[in-house]
């Protein structure tokens, strides 16, 4: 399916769904934008080495933290946290406003794995549905991403 087509049949779905047409665009925009961050994360090792230090160790807010390792540790020493690829710190904040964008009663799920759907919504209407089942088998709708340009 062309990347037009899939694109036009979910904004008629998010429309049908009762999400405003500037969010729909947003995420499609988002989901692009990911899709660009996952294949670069995956396949360039250029943006493994443009490392930048842990957004934490600045705001010293928790949810800023993309530091591997046991969350469960006390964020309040700043050694534990190490440098993290500059892409991460990007995706994360992208992350971010994506699910400040969309109503509060909608979920948003995201992935690293460029070979799917990065971004993935799921609405109000889908809570029955999706009752007991784990965040693996969700029933979702898979926002498409356009052409990244990225050649390697």
């Amino acid at each position: 399916m062309s990347y037009q087509r899939e694109r036009d049949e979910f904004i008629s779905r998010m429309t049908c769904e009762g999400l405003n047409l500037d969010v729909t665009r947003r995420l499609l925009r988002a989901a692009t934008t990911m899709q660009r961050y996952a294949e670069l994360a995956c396949s360039s090792e250029a943006a493994d080495q443009d490392r930048v230090h842990c957004p934490y160790i600045r705001t010293r807010n928790a949810d800023d933290c993309c530091c591997d390792g046991d969350m469960s540790k006390e964020f309040t020493d700043s050694a534990w946290h190490s440098d993290i690829p500059r892409i991460t710190v990007l995706d994360q904040r992208l992350k971010r406003r994506t699910r400040t964008a969309v109503p509060i009663d909608w979920a948003i799920h995201t992935q690293g794995d460029p070979r799917g759907y990065v971004l993935r919504v799921v609405p109000p209407s889908y809570a029955e549905r999706n009752k007991g089942k784990d965040r693996h088998n969700l029933d979702t709708i898979g926002v498409p991403s356009g052409p990244t340009g990225l050649r390697f």
